[in-house]
């Protein structure tokens, strides 16, 4: 098999994965995560009323931390596009332009055929392709930028990175690594090494929109730096230990990350290439500030998935080292770990079972149990389990969503720590309880959406909108003021600790009742909601509640009930 069928090979592999695992219980292609309806919203809100917010009239400019993704779906907007669609599609295009960008760093072997082979069955990359959010593309973009840096293309380097800068906020450090880097090549330069093409220039457009983007963001906010690099030079120790459970995670689970011990063993004994050297310093950055900041909590390490291809290009540049070694053993298990790697990612592409007769399912439940805190209203199980909870919730948020656009008063405000799908499908004014949306009562930022957030939630439900999404699980049974309050003050209020936070929350909620609403979507999927009903809780002092006329008139028992 030459070079170029192994990369056609590599793409429908990956095309496959996608589709294999991107879809609904009803075998349907999946929508897009619920977070990437908050960019949609943004989008929307921009062409239509010219407002770059969350909401129309308040600045909240940090609202979502990806401004090529806000610009992307404006594009969609404006030109009557689907704009789930055309996201998707785009997310699919930069997952395929990875594949063929990771086969120039080896462009002559076969074996350099192995980083695109391990990067098309990575889950996080097969998730990512159909996500409908920015990641493939930060992929791809941050992946270009390293191999422009080595090629020495000028032109190309500044301008992936400075769209790789304002892709998401990760990508400044990315560029201030690189930088890092080259400052670090030319200082300690030997003498009667080839002179390289000077490349400051390049380094010079990032850094120049970067500033740009943050003099804006200081305007309508009062701050230069981004939610998440604020939560990142905070250093919290839970934060850090939670973002070190993360990493720790995707060391066990996602299969391709235990071959970066061969970079890591041969950068040690100072043999591996400089390209490689170099890939491992970047990924080993990222790895650091995402853990320092928290991890993250999409399925399949999103947060890490953007320098996976990165990663993989050390992992093949020591695998070309061990196949060229001249020991007969090295070979072998080179080839043998490469397939463990291939093997360890498709089995987190599965859903947990046995393997024909090896009891297997047992073991994979156990391996794909996280470590981390889940986010409140999911268990976040690792693999393809926290995928389709993932889709699956988002499923559920969107018919809400809908529900509300179709029934409630334009007028009427909603809060939920769930706002992407529901505020961009109902159109409502949607209030996040943790402030990533717009900031809360008090505040004078947004929060970032990596980590666990917290804010005041007694402060939010003080503004007393109309109704409140309290739960995305729906069981047999309806939950209680009780249960509702004591949920949100431990995993949402910033003082879970505090026995009278429970209490406080609950008073708030004294003023609303609990309702159950049947889904009305004709389109809707069978099986999202248990018995095809969801609950809210409606404020009482809207008049809305159902009362009950009884009268008896001597044998004759009447009852009638009105609502609206």
């Amino acid at each position: 098999m030459n070079r170029t069928t192994a990369l056609l090979v590599a793409a429908a592999i990956l095309l496959g994965h996608a589709l294999a695992i991107h879809k609904t219980a009803g075998g349907e292609i999946a929508p897009p995560y619920d977070v990437a309806y908050v960019a949609f919203r943004i989008a929307r809100n921009f062409v239509q009323t010219g407002h770059f917010a969350w909401e129309t009239g308040v600045a909240s400019g940090d609202s979502y931390p990806s401004l090529v993704w806000i610009g992307v779906a404006a594009i969609a907007e404006r030109l009557y596009l689907h704009v789930n669609q055309i996201c998707q599609a785009l997310s699919m295009l930069a997952a395929f332009a990875c594949v063929f960008t990771l086969a120039q760093f080896s462009p002559v072997r076969l074996s350099g055929a192995i980083a695109p082979l391990l990067f098309v069955v990575s889950g996080g990359i097969a998730s990512a392709a159909l996500s409908g959010t920015e990641t493939s593309t930060l992929a791809f973009l941050v992946l270009f930028a390293f191999l422009a840096y080595e090629r020495g293309w000028r032109w190309c380097l500044g301008v992936s990175l400075a769209l790789t800068v304002v892709a998401r906020p990760q990508g400044l450090l990315f560029a201030l690594c690189l930088l890092s880097i080259e400052v670090a090549r030319r200082v300690f330069a030997k003498k009667d090494a080839a002179p390289r093409k000077t490349l400051w220039l390049a380094f010079g457009a990032p850094l120049a929109l970067a500033l740009i983007v943050g003099v804006l963001r200081h305007q309508a906010t009062g701050h230069f730096d981004d939610p998440w690099l604020a939560q990142l030079l905070e250093l919290k120790p839970r934060v850090a230990r939670e973002g070190a459970w993360y990493l720790l995670d995707f060391v066990v689970a996602s299969g391709n990350a235990l071959l970066f011990v061969f970079p890591l063993w041969y950068l040690a004994r100072g043999v591996l290439s400089g390209v490689g050297a170099r890939a491992c310093v970047l990924t080993l950055a990222w790895a650091t500030a995402i853990g320092l900041a928290g991890g993250g909590h999409l399925p399949f390490f999103e947060a890490l998935t953007p320098i996976v291809a990165v990663m993989l290009v050390a992992v093949q540049e020591a695998m070309q080292i061990a196949l060229d070694s001249k020991r007969r053993a090295w070979p072998k298990v080179t080839w043998t770990l490469f397939v463990l790697g291939l093997c360890g990612s498709a089995l987190a592409s599965k859903f947990p079972g046995d393997l024909g007769p090896v009891p297997f399912e047992s073991v994979q439940r156990a391996w794909m149990t996280p470590r981390t805190l889940a986010r409140f209203g999911y268990e976040e199980p690792l693999g393809r389990m926290g995928l389709a909870e993932e889709i699956l919730a988002t499923e559920r948020l969107r018919e809400i969503g809908i529900f509300l656009r179709d029934h409630l008063d334009p007028s009427s405000t909603v809060l939920s720590p769930w706002p992407g799908a529901i505020g961009y499908l109902s159109r409502l004014t949607v209030i996040d309880p943790l402030g990533r949306t717009t900031p809360s009562p008090g505040a004078d930022r947004t929060r970032a959406w990596e980590g666990l957030p917290r804010a005041d939630v007694a402060g939010a439900l003080a503004q007393r909108p109309d109704y409140i999404v309290p739960t995305i699980r729906f069981g047999p049974e309806a939950p209680t003021a009780y249960s509702i309050a004591a949920a949100w003050a431990k995993s949402l209020d910033n003082e879970p600790n505090a026995k009278q936070r429970s209490t406080g929350i609950h008073s708030q909620l004294i003023g609303y009742e609990l309702i159950t609403l049947p889904v009305t979507n004709p389109f809707r999927r069978p099986g999202t909601f248990p018995r095809s009903q969801f609950q809210m809780m409606r404020r009482r002092d809207l008049g809305l509640s159902p009362k009950l006329l009884v009268a008896l008139d001597e044998r004759v028992l009447t009852i009638e009930l009105e609502h609206r």
